[in-house]
């Protein structure tokens, strides 16, 4: 009997290993339908980018009439080894007074097996078209580094299988994006990357950077003195994917702290605040939770964003009415 018992433990063991093969796979499944929701993920998105938006456009440079470094880190469905990590670091200013402004932008995202380095240096410049309105451009130009490691997706059928090996690529491009604004109203188009690139052939990991459209715009309403309520919208397009809309709602209090709601079609809903200390560090946290199926797990998103403000440019004060903090 006893070759037998062991015959049926190596039977479960091998049964084991491939319900424990299967679990990575399902949930690897559910990361990667889940981050093609929110276009797989190339160009992270925020829900604070309502209050940095030269994150996804780099006409955004330099209007705020003052210097912002940002640090950004967002956890996404805790709970999930491999799900989505995202953090950021910026730094954006106007330059003299002629309308110039500048920005280096560095994010580190990871997805999984897959891992991604970009880093863009933009720059700005804004003119006058009326005495209310300004129209500014921007152009950034990018890398990208990325990296899949698939030793943990090892195709079960087939071990040796060349296509699931390391993939590891470097990607130059250009981006560019232009903002109307006056200090009631802002609308801004954005291209990140001009050029898409085909990593790969694989149908089971489509690891290609295609070509994002950003359209944003939103209008401040003073209610009084201490009070200023900023609704926006942001829409997103790729190719292969449904539009994406972002609407958020923003209460601006006395100049120190910001509350708000964030929606996200087809994804999920987040509750934002924000406080600003000695008028030049600002702290802002996000809590979301998501609406699709994988909500019945129980997974939640963190977003902690620190900002420090410097210098003052040359035509308005530090308190912009229309970007707030």
């Amino acid at each position: 009997m006893w070759p037998v018992n062991l015959q049926n433990m190596n039977m479960k063991s091998i049964n084991n290993q491939q319900k424990s093969f299967m679990k990575q796979v399902i949930i690897f499944i559910l990361l990667l339908t889940g981050s093609l929701r929110v276009f797989g993920q190339q160009d992270p998105m925020y829900n604070q980018y309502i209050f940095n938006s030269f994150t996804i456009n780099s006409a955004e440079a330099g209007t705020r009439n003052i210097g912002t470094v940002s640090f950004l880190h967002r956890w996404q469905w805790l709970g999930i080894k491999g799900s989505p990590a995202t953090s950021s670091f910026g730094i954006e200013t106007p330059i003299g007074h002629k309308g110039w402004g500048a920005g280096i932008n560095v994010v580190s995202d990871r997805l999984g097996p897959e891992q991604n380095q970009t880093f863009n240096i933009a720059g700005s410049y804004q003119i006058r078209l009326t005495e209310k309105y300004r129209l500014s451009a921007g152009l950034s130009f990018v890398g990208n580094m990325r990296r899949a490691s698939l030793d943990d997706l090892r195709n079960l059928y087939d071990v040796d299988d060349p296509d699931m090996a390391q993939i590891n690529t470097f990607n130059p491009n250009v981006g560019g994006g232009l903002l109307l604004y006056s200090s009631k109203n802002f609308l801004g188009i954005s291209l990140p990357r001009f050029r898409e690139y085909k990593l790969t052939e694989m149908d089971m990991l489509p690891l290609n950077q295609l070509r994002h459209l950003f359209v944003y715009g939103g209008h401040i309403f003073a209610v009084n003195e201490n009070l200023w309520f900023k609704p926006s919208v942001l829409f997103k397009f790729v190719n292969g994917a449904p539009t994406e809309i972002d609407l958020n709602a923003v209460v601006h209090l006395r100049k120190i702290v910001d509350v708000g709601v964030n929606y996200r079609t087809g994804d999920g809903i987040g509750l934002l605040a924000g406080l600003k200390l000695r008028d030049q560090f600002i702290l802002n946290y996000v809590y979301e939770f998501p609406l699709t199926d994988i909500r019945f797990g129980s997974l939640k998103t963190h977003e902690i964003g620190v900002r420090y403000l410097f210098g003052k440019g040359p035509d308005h004060s530090v308190d912009s009415p229309r970007f707030f903090n």
